[in-house]
């Protein structure tokens, strides 16, 4: 996959002093996930031409860490996330030195922050280890992204894949043993900050069947399953095997690119408490 752009040259480490001249950031955070942010910068690159400068919204942003190598590379970027976050003086201080605006998200299920975008104003949206997280019928939020998405605009998301073997042979030893059933434990729900949880992790094709509902004017063709080494040549357990027969079980994360093709279909969907409008 090629990196058109000079942003993947910068290490965790210069990355983590740039931070730091801006005040204070989540260093723990950044050397855990810097490798990430830059295969995502690739992959959400690689089908951009040389020289392109994008309209780019960094949807649950954190401290800027994703953000900043689309800012190096002379993107345009809108960074949104809860308001303790992007009023941080140390994020709004980040924000200013890489040229990004910020926004508040106060209620993400009806999208609020979205409202101030103009249609058709982003090229780019990153949704980068959110869509685990969402705890809330989406359809409101989706419905401003399509808004603000011009026709041919991508989305961008990354997150853990559902079917990882490791990930099912947790849960199904939990069952097996009577501490639990599937999904999250009680002490993740006491313990941990509400976003915190992965309320949902899903397989890719529950992504497509996600954005098929949504609007048939979306295309979820192109995609990457991310491997570690180490998972290269696991000995799989026996439910991992029966599922490995339909799913690369051995891929712990999801990339994909979902591009709005067309503005036709509108966001075909509606929670049923919403009346239709008339």
């Amino acid at each position: 996959m090629s990196c058109h752009f000079s942003s993947n040259d910068l290490s965790a480490e210069e990355a983590l002093k740039w931070f730091a001249d801006c005040g204070n950031t989540d260093a723990g955070y950044l050397q855990a996930h810097w490798s990430r942010f830059q295969y995502t910068y690739e992959f959400a690159m690689a089908p951009v031409s040389q020289g392109a400068r994008l309209d780019i919204l960094d949807v649950g942003c954190h401290w800027l860490h994703n953000a900043l190598l689309y800012a190096r590379a002379g993107h345009r970027v809108t960074c949104i996330d809860g308001s303790a976050l992007v009023e941080h003086p140390s994020v709004i201080a980040a924000a200013e030195r890489m040229g990004a605006s910020l926004l508040p998200m106060r209620r993400m299920e009806t999208g609020d922050g979205l409202l101030v975008l103009p249609d058709n104003s982003v090229d780019l949206v990153l949704f980068c280890e959110i869509i685990e997280h969402i705890a809330f019928n989406p359809i409101p939020f989706w419905k401003e992204i399509y808004r603000i998405l011009r026709p041919g605009g991508r989305i961008i998301i990354t997150t853990p894949n559902a079917l990882y073997h490791r990930s099912i042979d947790t849960q199904i030893n939990r069952l097996l043993s009577g501490r639990g059933g599937f999904g999250i434990t009680v002490n993740d729900i006491m313990e941990t900050g509400t976003y915190g949880h992965h309320w949902k992790e899903y397989s890719l094709p529950e992504l497509r069947d996600y954005f098929a509902r949504l609007s048939s004017d979306f295309d979820t063709s192109r995609h990457v399953m991310a491997t570690r080494e180490e998972d290269l040549n696991a000995t799989l357990g026996p439910i991992s095997e029966l599922v490995a027969a339909c799913a690369d079980v051995r891929a712990h994360s999801i990339y994909l690119d979902v591009v709005l093709t067309r503005k036709d279909a509108g966001i075909s969907i509606s929670p049923p408490w919403i009346p239709p409008q008339s």
